[in-house]
């Protein structure tokens, strides 16, 4: 004949399952945390390397558009126009309408200089940072002011790191990258973005752009969503010039027109810049970032 278990031995077993239960559950939790991570990270890599193809073979069709129209056309311009730059001391290409590299459009024929350093701070063993940011020069401005907003990434991001610094064991480590452009600058608009990223062990964790614009004449910051009216008509408009320019983004597909303007609209994710062929505007989001060139801009431009 078997004993009945005491009441304590039930208690303890039960306690027991529990117990096992919830260890179970974190670690399943904790799996799938793991899992999200990792794919989230190959689906940046795959979306990144897609967009830049498409950029790519959007270059070589229009190279290869234009060397047919050469052959076709005696008056047609030479390869040779990009060495004419525009009214503006830029050099745009011939017949182009989308900006589809960031790069530096360094004037110096203003009454100021653009000139670049580097910052570099390790806050820990395992925690290092590298910005490279721009140096504005000239006696006719505010320069003080300006390089101050300039600078002031730095200070995000150091206050960024000293969050990493309170998660990140001492088994990882973490690198903060950030190179910047001046997009475009005349005597009254100086534009800049940083191109972040930030390494995990090596791999890449997150990208995103910091876009900066500067009134020359005032030496105060504009406000990047003041720029710009935008409304769900605009998103509407901006999803469709996204895919004649960027080719589909399947990830974008999972955003309504509603969540594209609150992104628009939001200064922490917008990306608004000007560029020579006019003004880039786009956001930063789960997947990395995006952009679209507005030449007619300023059909959108807010009034005040």
């Amino acid at each position: 004949m078997k004993k009945k278990w005491s009441s304590g031995k039930i208690i303890a077993v039960v306690f027991g399952s529990i117990g096992g239960a919830i260890v179970l559950l974190v670690a399943l939790y904790i799996g799938v945390y793991q899992f999200v991570r990792e794919y989230t990270r190959v689906r940046t890599y795959i979306n990144e390397a897609k967009i830049q193809r498409q950029r790519e073979d959007s270059r070589q069709e229009a190279d290869r558009e234009r060397t047919e129209r050469a052959r076709e056309d005696k008056n047609f311009p030479e390869d040779d126009h990009n060495d004419e730059p525009d009214d503006y001391g830029y050099d745009n290409g011939y017949g182009e309408e989308a900006y589809y590299e960031i790069h530096d459009a360094i004037r110096e024929d203003l009454s100021y200089q653009i000139e670049f350093e580097t910052h570099t701070s390790i806050p820990k063993e395992n925690l290092s940072m590298e910005i490279h940011y721009p140096v504005v020069t000239g006696e006719l401005i505010d320069s003080e002011s300006i390089n101050h907003i300039i600078q002031k990434e730095i200070e995000e991001v150091e206050e960024y790191m000293e969050s990493v610094s309170e998660w990140i064991s001492d088994e990882e480590s973490f690198r903060f990258e950030a190179e910047s452009y001046v997009t475009y600058m005349d005597e009254d608009i100086l534009s800049l973005i940083y191109a972040e990223k930030g390494l995990l062990n090596g791999s890449t964790y997150e990208t995103y752009i910091i876009s900066v614009n500067i009134d020359m004449e005032s030496g105060m910051a504009l406000t990047n969503s003041q720029m710009l009216h935008i409304d769900d008509a605009f998103s509407i408009d901006f999803r469709d010039r996204c895919e004649k320019q960027n080719g589909k983004i399947d990830s974008l597909s999972m955003y309504s027109d509603q969540d594209i303007t609150m992104l628009l609209t939001d200064d922490s994710s917008l990306i608004i810049f000007y560029t020579p062929l006019g003004m880039e505007v786009g956001f930063n989001y789960y997947y990395g970032w995006v952009t679209v060139t507005y030449q007619d801009y300023q059909e959108y431009q807010s009034h005040f």
